[in-house]
């Protein structure tokens, strides 16, 4: 078994939460632990990460809650989620950027191109009109992390 294979195995339970979830949105889509939180719309899936660097966080953040004040109670793991989750929701309507994205040089720019909007667009307003339970799930997923990491040796 490889080293990312472990991590997967460690993390099945946090999986297995964002699984059920991203079912009743389409029953093809799944999601897998990645080295970055990103979707796929060939392939539909949402890879989530457990190792995200602070600066993009905190940028994608503050892009997120400035469009969505509501939002500004949950926490990165499930912003970004729910953007890639936007991902696969919003496909019909994406187009193709490959040579913009191509020229970004900053994350502002990035989080400008129609892509990305209308995936974080569809992320807010459903995490505005879902909050309260969407805050239970929240609840959950960070609960099992915190177990998770709390199992792993220093």
């Amino acid at each position: 078994m490889t080293s990312f294979e472990k991590i997967a195995e460690k993390f099945a339970p946090v999986t297995a939460l964002l699984n059920e979830f991203i079912q009743m949105f389409d029953e093809e889509y799944t999601v897998q632990i990645g080295p970055n939180f990103c979707a796929d719309n060939i392939k539909e899936v949402v890879y989530y990460s457990v190792a995200v660097p602070k600066v993009a966080t905190d940028e994608f953040i503050e892009n997120f809650v400035s469009r969505f004040p509501a939002c500004s109670c949950f926490n990165n793991f499930t912003l970004s989620f729910m953007h890639e989750l936007g991902h696969l929701e919003t496909e019909w309507d994406m187009v193709d950027d490959t040579e913009e994205r191509n020229t970004i040089t900053d994350n502002k720019t990035y989080f400008d191109l129609y892509n990305e909007r209308i995936a974080t667009d569809w992320a807010g307003e459903y995490l505005t009109e879902h909050r309260d339970e969407m805050l239970i799930l929240e609840k959950q997923i960070l609960r099992s992390l915190h177990e998770i990491w709390q199992s792993i040796p220093d």
